[in-house]
């Protein structure tokens, strides 16, 4: 059944995500069987999705390296870890790890038809398909952390402390920051980032230590960008139109 609720707007809400895949018909398939995503061809031609509670989209992009290693890593929320494995599997994806955080919280990761490395997370009362957890890769968490503080702007859980927690501005993804992980340097698994204006969040990402990588015009029409964090993550900046009124 169609998700008709609407999507939640707001300034540093992470909003879209772009999927490395080898042949994009077959990755939609394998994450609408699994994960139950809703499926379209937009009008570019590219295979497009909403995530299972229709507030994260995204599309599938072919001749983009796919995500092999855990850089910058995304995880969607299922009822059961266990149940969730079994359809992966017959989908033809490959579980590499699995671990039980408590009683109720167990997390796998797999990878999908193009190899990436993706997450899945149980949690009670969840959403099945939601993109629901970013983990960063950083070199310095509290310079990280404070950096997506300050520009756009995430709460911080354990601020001051070496495992910082974040929910985005609109409270619909969540995440934390991760040493020991090489980041993902190169636009394979892209995630964007919404903001209110994209020029004035680009002047301060460059004036709070990130990197304009990709300035906006590069994907006209779309009002987008991308940027590298203090840890040299490449991100993605978009701008929902103004529709005209009438």
């Amino acid at each position: 059944m169609e998700n008709k609720k609407q999507p939640t707007l707001g300034h540093g809400k992470i909003c879209y995500v772009e999927i490395p895949a080898i042949d994009a018909a077959a990755s939609a398939d394998f994450y609408s069987n699994v994960f139950g995503w809703q499926i379209k061809t937009r009008g570019d031609g590219a295979t497009a999705f909403t995530d299972g509670i229709n507030e994260v989209s995204g599309a599938w992009v072919l001749g983009r390296k796919p995500a092999t290693e855990p850089g910058l890593l995304v995880s969607i929320m299922v009822d059961s870890v266990a149940e969730t494995i079994t359809v992966i599997k017959a989908n033809g994806g490959v579980i590499i790890k699995q671990m039980a955080l408590s009683e109720t919280e167990q997390i796998a990761w797999f990878t999908d038809p193009a190899q990436n490395v993706v997450g899945i997370y149980q949690h009670p009362g969840g959403g099945h398909g939601k993109i629901c957890y970013v983990e960063i890769p950083a070199v310095d968490i509290i310079a990280s952390s404070n950096f997506y503080r300050v520009v756009f702007p995430w709460s911080l859980r354990d601020k001051g402390t070496e495992h910082v927690a974040f929910d985005d501005s609109v409270g619909v993804v969540s995440g934390m920051w991760v040493t020991g992980r090489p980041p993902s340097t190169e636009p394979g698994l892209l995630i964007y980032v919404m903001v209110d204006d994209i020029l004035a969040a680009a002047d301060s990402i460059t004036v709070h230590g990130g990197k304009i990588v990709q300035p906006v015009g590069v994907d006209a029409p779309e009002i987008a960008a991308r940027f590298s964090d203090p840890a040299g993550n490449v991100w993605g900046l978009y701008q929902e139109p103004i529709k005209p009124i009438g």
